[in-house]
């Protein structure tokens, strides 16, 4: 099961740092979701990351930066839902609805959320029961190509196996604790 970690959705204090000291503790992807910065300050952040890094960089708004920075790729989402540019990326997606499931076949992964009750976004709890998450396992909707997003953590993160989830993806049990590489290091053993 990968781990895809999600930035912060506000900029935090030496982030270009604890980005890097993730991706050398063994961070595969990140992707960079800061739905309300402009896009010099994106750029900025960019800029301060290691560019040996690029390559495992999803981002989610600007999307023209990829034609600029060697990224991995983009993921659409309701403010992007398009990608226009030049180059050939990864493109993952965010879904909301078991539905939304039956057309993932066009994108290298696709998050589902939220699974759990949101860490982050208070208010914003689990849209799906046991039984909903497990027919669509039966049914093969969630395979290796759907990553849960929405509440994972040390204690949640197990309970994705039993879903035959491909990944999980992380934001809230990384960013504002005291220290990210070792909460990483932690649900990378889980």
């Amino acid at each position: 099961m990968r781990l895809i970690i999600i930035t912060h959705s506000e900029f935090i204090p030496d982030e270009a740092t604890k980005i890097n000291a993730l991706f050398k503790a063994g961070m595969e992807i990140l992707h960079i979701r800061k739905p309300k910065s402009l896009k010099r300050e994106c750029v900025a952040l960019l800029e301060k990351i290691d560019q040996q890094y690029y390559p495992q960089i999803k981002i989610h708004d600007f999307f023209d930066l990829a034609d600029h920075y060697p990224v991995l790729g983009v993921h659409l989402n309701c403010r992007n839902p398009v990608y226009h540019g030049n180059r050939k990326l990864n493109i993952s997606k965010s879904c909301h609805k078991i539905e939304e499931l039956d057309h993932i076949d066009e994108y290298d992964y696709v998050f589902l959320s939220p699974v759990f009750n949101s860490i982050s976004k208070h208010g914003y709890n689990a849209k799906f029961t046991d039984k909903m998450l497990k027919d669509a396992c039966k049914k093969g909707k969630i395979n290796d190509k759907v990553v849960a997003l929405g509440g994972i953590n040390a204690d949640t993160l197990p309970l994705l196996k039993k879903y035959s989830y491909g990944g999980a993806a992380i934001l809230s049990a990384i960013w504002g604790t005291e220290d990210e590489v070792s909460n990483f290091l932690k649900l990378k053993a889980i």
